[in-house]
């Protein structure tokens, strides 16, 4: 796997190659410190297969520049790394054509589940931004975008238990590998749970089944367990 990092800051680049090849054996690192030189080396790598790449640095001046950006590059799956944790942000870098976004706060494991999900041309949304705040805490996202989707029409009673447990780990996050080695089943099997729960919520994608999730979450008193 090979895998660039685009951030102006060296430290950052540091600890994110530590991660990544503390978690993949075979995985080949590539750094850029600017928007320009990720760029191009884009185009110079025939077999680049993830770019992870700050919101904010030279050469990209934020959502306002990322839709042109990720257009120019060759079709390879971005990954945003933000400080960020707006929803409106978050929501604004997956229209772009982001197809995750990794709070720079967040452990280094997340990677373990982000980057299997995104190569496997699935989109990353993080838990935080569509999770139920806990009362008494100040909000950190402004209103979602992603929340407002009125063609939600979840239908949470008809899910079956195994259904209901494969939708908790969806929303967190885990890949269908990693819901099949948690759960003891087949991948195979976990992606028809996946399926059959979209169609019963009437969702067309992972992302909006665990906002639809989440919402159920608000208006219950206990989790899914």
């Amino acid at each position: 796997m090979v895998v660039l990092i685009a951030d102006d800051h060296a430290l950052f680049r540091y600890g994110i190659s530590l991660a990544l090849e503390s978690l993949y054996k075979d995985v080949t690192i590539l750094q850029a410190s600017s928007a320009e030189e990720a760029y191009r080396m884009a185009h110079e790598t025939p077999h680049l297969d993830l770019i992870l790449l700050d919101l904010m640095m030279p050469g990209l001046n934020g959502i306002a520049e990322l839709k042109k950006y990720i257009e120019g590059l060759p079709r390879v799956p971005v990954v945003v790394v933000s400080g960020s944790r707006q929803r409106s942000t978050i929501r604004a870098a997956i229209e772009a054509g982001a197809r995750g976004y990794i709070l720079k706060s967040s452990n280094g494991e997340i990677l373990k589940h982000v980057l299997p999900l995104v190569l496997s041309g699935e989109l990353y949304v993080p838990a935080q931004a569509v999770a139920n705040e806990e009362i008494g805490q100040t909000n950190e996202f402004e209103t979602s975008p992603l929340e407002e989707n009125s063609d939600f029409n979840p239908d949470f009673k008809s899910l079956t238990p195994r259904e209901t447990q494969v939708l908790k780990l969806l929303t967190l996050g885990y890949s269908n590998k990693e819901i099949a080695r948690s759960l003891g089943m087949l991948e195979g099997t976990v992606k028809v749970h996946v399926k059959s729960i979209m169609k019963k919520l009437g969702v067309n994608n992972r992302t909006q089944a665990a906002i639809a999730a989440n919402r159920s979450f608000r208006g219950s008193s206990s989790p899914v367990t």
